[in-house]
């Protein structure tokens, strides 16, 4: 019985030596007091975070109108900077601002044009009798003044009757004078201004000879000798020039003045343009768009 007793107090004192131990070799393990707190949700800022730099940014490819963009560059895409600054993307192919039938017709057969090679010509038809043509005359020579170089002028008497027809033959004259810049718009004047009709017409006719002594008066007051206009008025040169007019008229379909024609092609007034501003714009679109198909 003593036996049984010692060794069991032996045993006793084994296993609570190996608890121990076993204790003492266990890792440690921190209390759950201990451990690292669970950082909770930050509060939501009442400002906007910060935003990454871009250089810290890959811009993403299909986003900016299939453009890659690097850091710290902006997209030159017409649709991306239509959309940055909030306005309507430009098309590649604007509509133009003028419509042919409405703004000016452009003739089946385009005509030979009488200016120099390289050229742009534009044609005025008008009528010394013509008010609307008296007042379009300064703002042309104005518009003439700035015209590029490569614009060529030219004046066209629209011949309609025989009082039309005798206003030309002074026109002519006067051309082959060499003298359109000086008297051209002194003819204007004398006729819308001073009240002194340079054709005269008589019983529903064109007095002929009263007519050319009126004229021979105009252009002697203005330093021509009697020799000169006889040498210009009633010529051959003149006569065909007048024949000239004529047709040209007829193949421009000029049948009211003052119209414009511009390389032969396209005709326009004020009214068709929407007014004598827009006519010259229109004139300037012309010209230009005929520049440059050549």
């Amino acid at each position: 019985m003593m036996r049984f007793l010692l060794c069991a107090l032996i045993a006793m004192c084994t296993l609570t030596a190996c608890a121990k131990k076993a204790a003492d070799e266990a890792p440690t393990t921190p209390a759950p007091a201990e451990q690292a707190a669970t950082p909770t949700a930050a509060p939501v800022a009442e400002t906007a975070p910060a935003q990454p730099s871009p250089a810290d940014v890959q811009q993403p490819v299909g986003e900016s109108d299939g453009e890659t963009v690097d850091a710290g560059t902006t997209t030159t895409s017409p649709v991306a900077a239509a959309v940055a600054q909030n306005t309507p993307a430009v098309p590649a192919t604007e509509p133009l601002r003028w419509k042919k039938g409405e703004n000016y017709t452009e003739l089946a057969v385009a005509q030979p044009v009488d200016s120099p090679p390289g050229t742009i010509e534009v044609m005025e038809g008008f009528w010394y009798g013509c008010p609307h043509c008296f007042e379009l005359e300064p703002q042309l020579v104005a518009w003439e003044q700035k015209k590029p170089a490569w614009v060529h002028v030219r004046r066209l008497p629209v011949i309609f009757n025989e009082v039309t027809r005798e206003d030309a033959r002074l026109y002519f004259a006067i051309e082959g004078l060499g003298l359109v810049d000086k008297l051209h718009s002194e003819v204007f004047r004398e006729i819308h201004v001073r009240g002194r009709p340079l054709t005269i017409v008589r019983g529903g006719r064109v007095d002929l000879a009263a007519t050319e002594k009126s004229a021979r008066e105009f252009l002697m007051s203005h330093g021509v000798s009697a020799e000169d206009f006889a040498r210009q008025y009633r010529t051959f040169s003149t006569e065909n020039k007048l024949r000239q007019a004529e047709g040209l008229a007829h193949r421009y379909l000029l049948d009211h003045t003052p119209m414009v024609v511009v390389q032969g092609k396209y005709v326009t007034d004020a009214s068709m343009a929407g007014g004598r501003k827009e006519l010259f714009e229109l004139i300037d679109d012309l010209v230009a768009r005929e520049h440059g198909a050549t």
